[in-house]
């Protein structure tokens, strides 16, 4: 899923979507396994979850579900991640910011 969604990205020739809600920087494919290693020092990070990006606003990672397909976040709260669904496909996700 990875190189699909990055070569999609490139594709488009984005590194950032934006709405009235929120702006989500991407990260770059280079730097995926770096914010993995940085995020998993707090708690352990699911193996399924592919790092797209981080919230502007909160620096919450932005991410997808590769079981479910789904675009979530999540955040560390009591040793634990607190995942909130965002989208409930990457088609979806890209839609809502016009793409």
């Amino acid at each position: 899923m990875q190189n699909e969604w990055y070569s999609r990205i490139k594709g488009l020739g984005i590194d950032e979507v934006s709405n009235e809600n929120m702006t989500i920087y991407f990260i770059k494919e280079e730097d995926v396994s770096e914010a993995k290693k940085d995020l998993s020092k707090k708690i352990q990070w699911n193996d399924n979850w592919l790092i797209i990006g981080f919230d502007d606003e909160t620096d919450d990672v932005i991410y997808i579900n590769e079981e479910s397909g789904e675009v979530c976040t999540a955040y560390e709260f009591e040793r634990k991640w607190e995942v909130v669904t965002l989208y409930s496909s990457v088609n979806e996700f890209l839609a809502t910011y016009g793409y």
